[in-house]
């Protein structure tokens, strides 16, 4: 059986979408002991904060891993539906 060039560019789109999704699962462990570890007592100490600057790094920090893996779901999401479409 012989694709044509739209056949060959969905199947590695959805190849690519499927190690893009497949990437996020395999570091949102990792990700979230490192942010685990940054917000610890010997680290930032975020649960005894009271400058602002001390509050904004813990938010930042909080922030890193929904935005990293969502990132990493976003790109594995455009490589299927981008081709679909």
């Amino acid at each position: 059986m012989v694709m044509n060039k739209r056949g060959q560019t969905i199947f590695v789109a959805l190849m690519l979408g499927v190690v893009c999704f497949w990437l996020g699962l395999t570091l949102a462990k990792p990700f979230s002991e490192v942010v685990n570890e940054a917000r610890a007592e010997g680290q930032l100490n975020c649960s005894t904060v009271t400058e602002y600057q001390d509050k904004a790094n813990c938010v930042v920090v909080d922030s890193l891993l929904p935005l990293l893996i969502g990132t990493i779901f976003g790109i594995g999401g455009f490589f299927i539906g981008g081709r679909l479409v």
